[in-house]
């Protein structure tokens, strides 16, 4: 009967060394997928971090930020130089009349109203050299 009670014992003993085996193993395997994980996402940061201060580099370098820029804004417009120097002295009073409303010189009634003054004047500007246009081909056809 003792023999018996040491093969039992040595069973349950196996059994449970072979449970923690496989516990160990399990949690083994999650941690390693945890830290591939981990490490993957901490590569690709490092990569678009590298990336992105190579390309800043790169424009302050190069000066390709600016270019881009205006080119990108003129793409699309078919107006005359006058009519964007126009533009750049509505932008700078508008600019202004922000400005002005930020600091609080002016109310919001008085900015709402001289804003809609500005954008008024402008689409008038804009039509009338539309019109000049085609008051020039006219006469360019005849």
């Amino acid at each position: 009967m003792a023999l018996k009670k040491a093969l039992y014992y040595g069973a349950i003993a196996l059994a449970v060394l072979l449970a923690v085996s496989v516990v160990v193993s399990v949690v083994s395997a999650i941690l390693s997928l945890a830290w591939a994980i981990v490490s993957g996402i901490v590569s690709l940061a490092v990569f678009v971090g590298v990336v992105y201060v190579l390309y800043k580099a790169g424009t302050w370098l190069f000066g390709g930020d600016d270019a881009s820029r205006s080119a990108g804004d003129s793409l699309g417009r078919s107006r005359s130089s006058s009519a964007s120097s126009a533009d750049t002295a509505t932008e700078s009073r508008q600019d202004r009349l922000r400005r002005q409303y930020v600091e609080g010189q002016i109310g919001e009634a008085e900015f709402e109203r001289r804003i809609a003054s500005e954008l008024e004047t402008d689409e008038r500007d804009d039509i009338d050299r539309e019109l000049d246009s085609i008051d020039r081909d006219i006469e360019r056809e005849r």
